[in-house]
């Protein structure tokens, strides 16, 4: 007779936040770096613009996105590279995905506080 109640995963939301970080990285880097490292610098952009948008809700949204998500994509990579490499960590999972959720916990407090 087989189980009726199959084991569940923790993987799915680890995946979730894995893909919207990878996400989040492949579309929003390019133009952050344009913003903060080619436009800012020469002027192009003022600063007070940049601070005035942090201000707002959606400068928040934006920053608290392209600050967690990432790092739970970076995280994640690091966990399963380290996996591939034969490198087991006891509770690695508990240690990586860990530090993910504090680093998003202090981040939040941190963007809320702008």
């Amino acid at each position: 007779m087989s189980k009726q109640d199959p084991k569940r995963s923790n993987e799915p939301p680890v995946w979730l936040m894995f893909s919207a970080g990878g996400t989040i990285s492949a579309i929003c880097f390019p133009i952050l770096i344009l913003i903060l490292g080619v436009l800012l610098p020469l002027g192009l952009v003022p600063v007070d613009n940049i601070v005035a948008f942090a201000h707002t809700w959606l400068g928040k949204l934006v920053i608290l996105a392209v600050t967690i998500f990432p790092m739970w994509a970076g995280m994640h990579r690091v966990h399963h590279g380290l996996h591939d490499l034969k490198i087991h960590f006891p509770a690695g999972g508990w240690v990586f995905y860990g530090l993910s959720v504090l680093y998003s916990v202090i981040v939040f407090f941190a963007v809320i506080a702008l």
